[in-house]
């Protein structure tokens, strides 16, 4: 069978992050098509009392609000950090954790305390001094169950283990001998898979693609997400589908929207008089004598071997819905009420946006009961007929223009 995951996101106990209910989190998943969720932040103290007060073991390993149908999947990001030989500033680099049950994350904070990590916020850091450290403490980490997985997160931003801010020349350099139980990575919203295939360490991994939301609205959960060929709905099928590589399509935001993808500095920096530069291949700005951020596109090219015949992967660039419709009907706010409307007028017909995306049927399903206008563009998404100008750069999102 197949189920649609997304095992990346953050709670209101994360940085940057405001109030997000499990309600309204279940809630999205249907309209969007999702089966398994990440909670996001599951091992932060406060946090695991709130998942555990509030979710129910429905299926092995799999959790879901009482009287509903939405799973969750225990899920936390933790940023691992230690000094390697031969770089100056320590490497750091984040990373999704995915645990079977609450004792795991229970054993995981025993471990944290015991190592005096802090765990006082929703994306704790591991700090070592070496990497011989890091490997001991991730070993330790894997002991506490074996079907914990740690996967690299985003790998390609500036905060990923490849991202330019490390400047690292091959995982082992990281993990060393623990690279054996490195099953995937995940290829964040400023690339796709197209971009890593020839990146030599990664190119026999799996490829999986998560929101990495940071609120329960409509065009953040689900905007990127990984559909796989599972046994049944259970947490051991998902880590053994991810281990295999059982990865039937993932559905990634167009590189170009990515805050990261092309190399320059955004508006406002000291010293610039336009609103925005790209400078590919240099390492300072010429404008205002700062570093350049390094974006995605860039760091690929530099990591990749022509050589390598790359696997067969599927995989479709995603616009969420009401971004599509809000675009179509010229407003700014996504949120509006307008645009809720008929993206529920969608979903009636469609039962989730990911069936609507899948569709080929779905001008004689919807014509006449929403505005042929959205209808044109909607189809002008599934054609593939649009581009991100300006695209993401230093942080910014790419602007969308369809057609």
């Amino acid at each position: 069978m197949q189920i649609a995951v997304d095992l990346h996101s953050h709670s209101g106990y994360a940085g940057g992050v405001g109030k997000i209910d499990l309600e309204d989190v279940s809630y999205a998943m249907k309209l969007k098509g999702i089966d398994v969720f990440g909670t996001g932040d599951c091992i932060y103290p406060q946090r695991t009392k709130e998942l555990k007060n509030k979710l129910v073991m429905k299926k092995s390993g799999l959790y879901s609000l009482k009287n509903d149908t939405s799973y969750f999947l225990l899920q936390t990001e933790i940023i691992l950090s230690t000094a390697l030989s031969g770089y100056k500033n320590k490497i750091m680099a984040h990373h999704i954790l995915l645990f079977p049950d609450f004792d795991s994350i229970y054993k995981m904070q025993n471990l944290m305390t015991k190592h005096n990590f802090k765990n006082t916020i929703g994306r704790p850091f591991i700090v070592t001094n070496s990497r011989q450290e890091l490997e001991e403490i991730l070993f330790e980490i894997k002991s506490i169950h074996p079907d914990l997985e740690i996967i690299p997160a985003h790998i390609m931003t500036p905060d990923g283990i490849y991202g330019s801010r490390n400047n690292l020349h091959n995982l082992k350099e990281f993990y060393g001998n623990f690279i054996k139980n490195i099953h995937a990575i995940e290829t964040g919203l400023s690339a796709d898979p197209k971009m890593l295939e020839k990146i030599p360490d990664i190119a026999d991994l799996t490829f999986i693609s998560n929101s990495d939301c940071h609120s329960a609205a409509l065009n953040r959960i689900g905007r990127e997400y990984t559909v796989l060929d599972v046994r049944d709905i259970s947490y051991k099928s998902i880590i053994d589908a991810i281990r295999e590589n059982k990865v039937l399509y993932t559905a990634e935001f167009n590189p170009m929207e990515g805050k990261y993808y092309l190399s320059g500095h955004r508006k406002g920096k000291f010293g610039h008089t336009v609103d925005y530069i790209f400078i590919p291949y240099k390492k300072i700005c010429p404008m205002c004598g700062k570093k350049v951020i390094m974006g995605v596109k860039e760091r690929c090219e530099i990591l990749s071997d022509n050589s390598i015949i790359p696997k067969t992967r599927k995989f479709y660039h995603l616009i969420p819905l009401t971004e599509v419709i809000a675009y179509s009907l010229g407003l700014k706010s996504i949120s509006s009420a307008k645009v809720k409307k008929i993206f529920l007028q969608i979903i009636k017909y469609y039962g989730s946006e990911i069936n609507l995306w899948n569709s080929t049927d779905f001008k004689d399903v919807l014509d006449s009961k929403i505005p042929q206008k959205t209808i044109t563009f909607i189809q002008a998404v599934k054609e593939g007929r649009f581009v991100f100008d300006p695209p993401g750069f230093d942080g910014v999102y790419g602007k969308l223009k369809i057609f």
